[in-house]
């Protein structure tokens, strides 16, 4: 039985499908990592700042950095009463969707040169990429539901206490990158790229000629051409 793509791809040309699921996954990749790598190995970028005329106090997924100091990395932290280990502990999702992300990028790269990525065949073939985009997504926006969720009761805090805070930028990157990671599930596999099944395609919905007896496909760009065997 045929594999049933979702509707929404056929109405997207398969180079243009490819690129898309690239710029998504790259995306993504690069922003759970900058999130990961975030306070104090990169004091910009942090999930709450707490300004003073002195300079800022920032807080990231291991450590905090203050003017003159910045907290050694810590998988796990605390921050007065605001700032609990149960909460900074849980930041650990966020090194964790390093890895699914990163292999979902490794499923799309092959199809930016070839439709029928056989050469790698446990890496650029349909089960590869949704099993990974779909762990990808889930960890991505668990991470980041937990971050919102987390770092808003610490907002609250301080600002019980009479200390003016802000949200950093982490919170939103975090955003950004769970809804690229859905936006991947959504768009799936490119219906006229290899499914990892090693069989051939039928007639496509363009009218694509099927492999034959006599016959190999040779892809080039993105078209397809059914080459003799000789």
């Amino acid at each position: 039985m045929p594999i049933q793509y979702p509707s929404l791809t056929n109405y997207i040309p398969y180079g243009a499908h490819v690129i898309i699921l690239f710029t998504l996954s790259f995306a993504s990749l690069v922003l759970v990592i900058l999130i990961t790598f975030s306070s104090p190995f990169i004091p910009s970028i942090n999930f709450l700042r707490l300004p003073s005329q002195s300079g800022d106090t920032t807080f990231g997924g291991f450590g905090w950095c203050a003017p003159g100091f910045c907290l050694p990395n810590a998988v796990a932290y605390e921050y007065g009463t605001q700032v609990n280990k149960a909460l900074t502990g849980g930041m650990m999702l966020w090194a964790i969707s390093v890895i699914f992300t990163f292999f979902t990028l490794l499923a799309i790269i092959p199809l930016l040169f070839v439709h029928e990525s056989r050469a790698l065949r446990y890496v650029g073939n349909r089960t590869f990429f949704i099993f990974f985009s779909n762990l990808s997504a889930l960890v991505v926006s668990l991470a980041w539901l937990f971050s919102i969720y987390g770092w808003s009761i610490a907002h609250r805090s301080f600002q019980l206490a009479g200390t003016e805070v802000h949200l950093g930028s982490a919170i939103w990157m975090g955003l950004t990158a769970s809804i690229c990671t859905i936006i991947l599930v959504l768009l799936s596999w490119p219906r006229d790229a290899w499914d990892g099944s090693g069989q051939g395609k039928t007639v496509g919905p363009h009218g694509l000629p099927g492999p034959t007896g006599n016959g190999y496909y040779h892809y080039k760009r993105t078209t397809r051409e059914v080459v003799p065997r000789y």
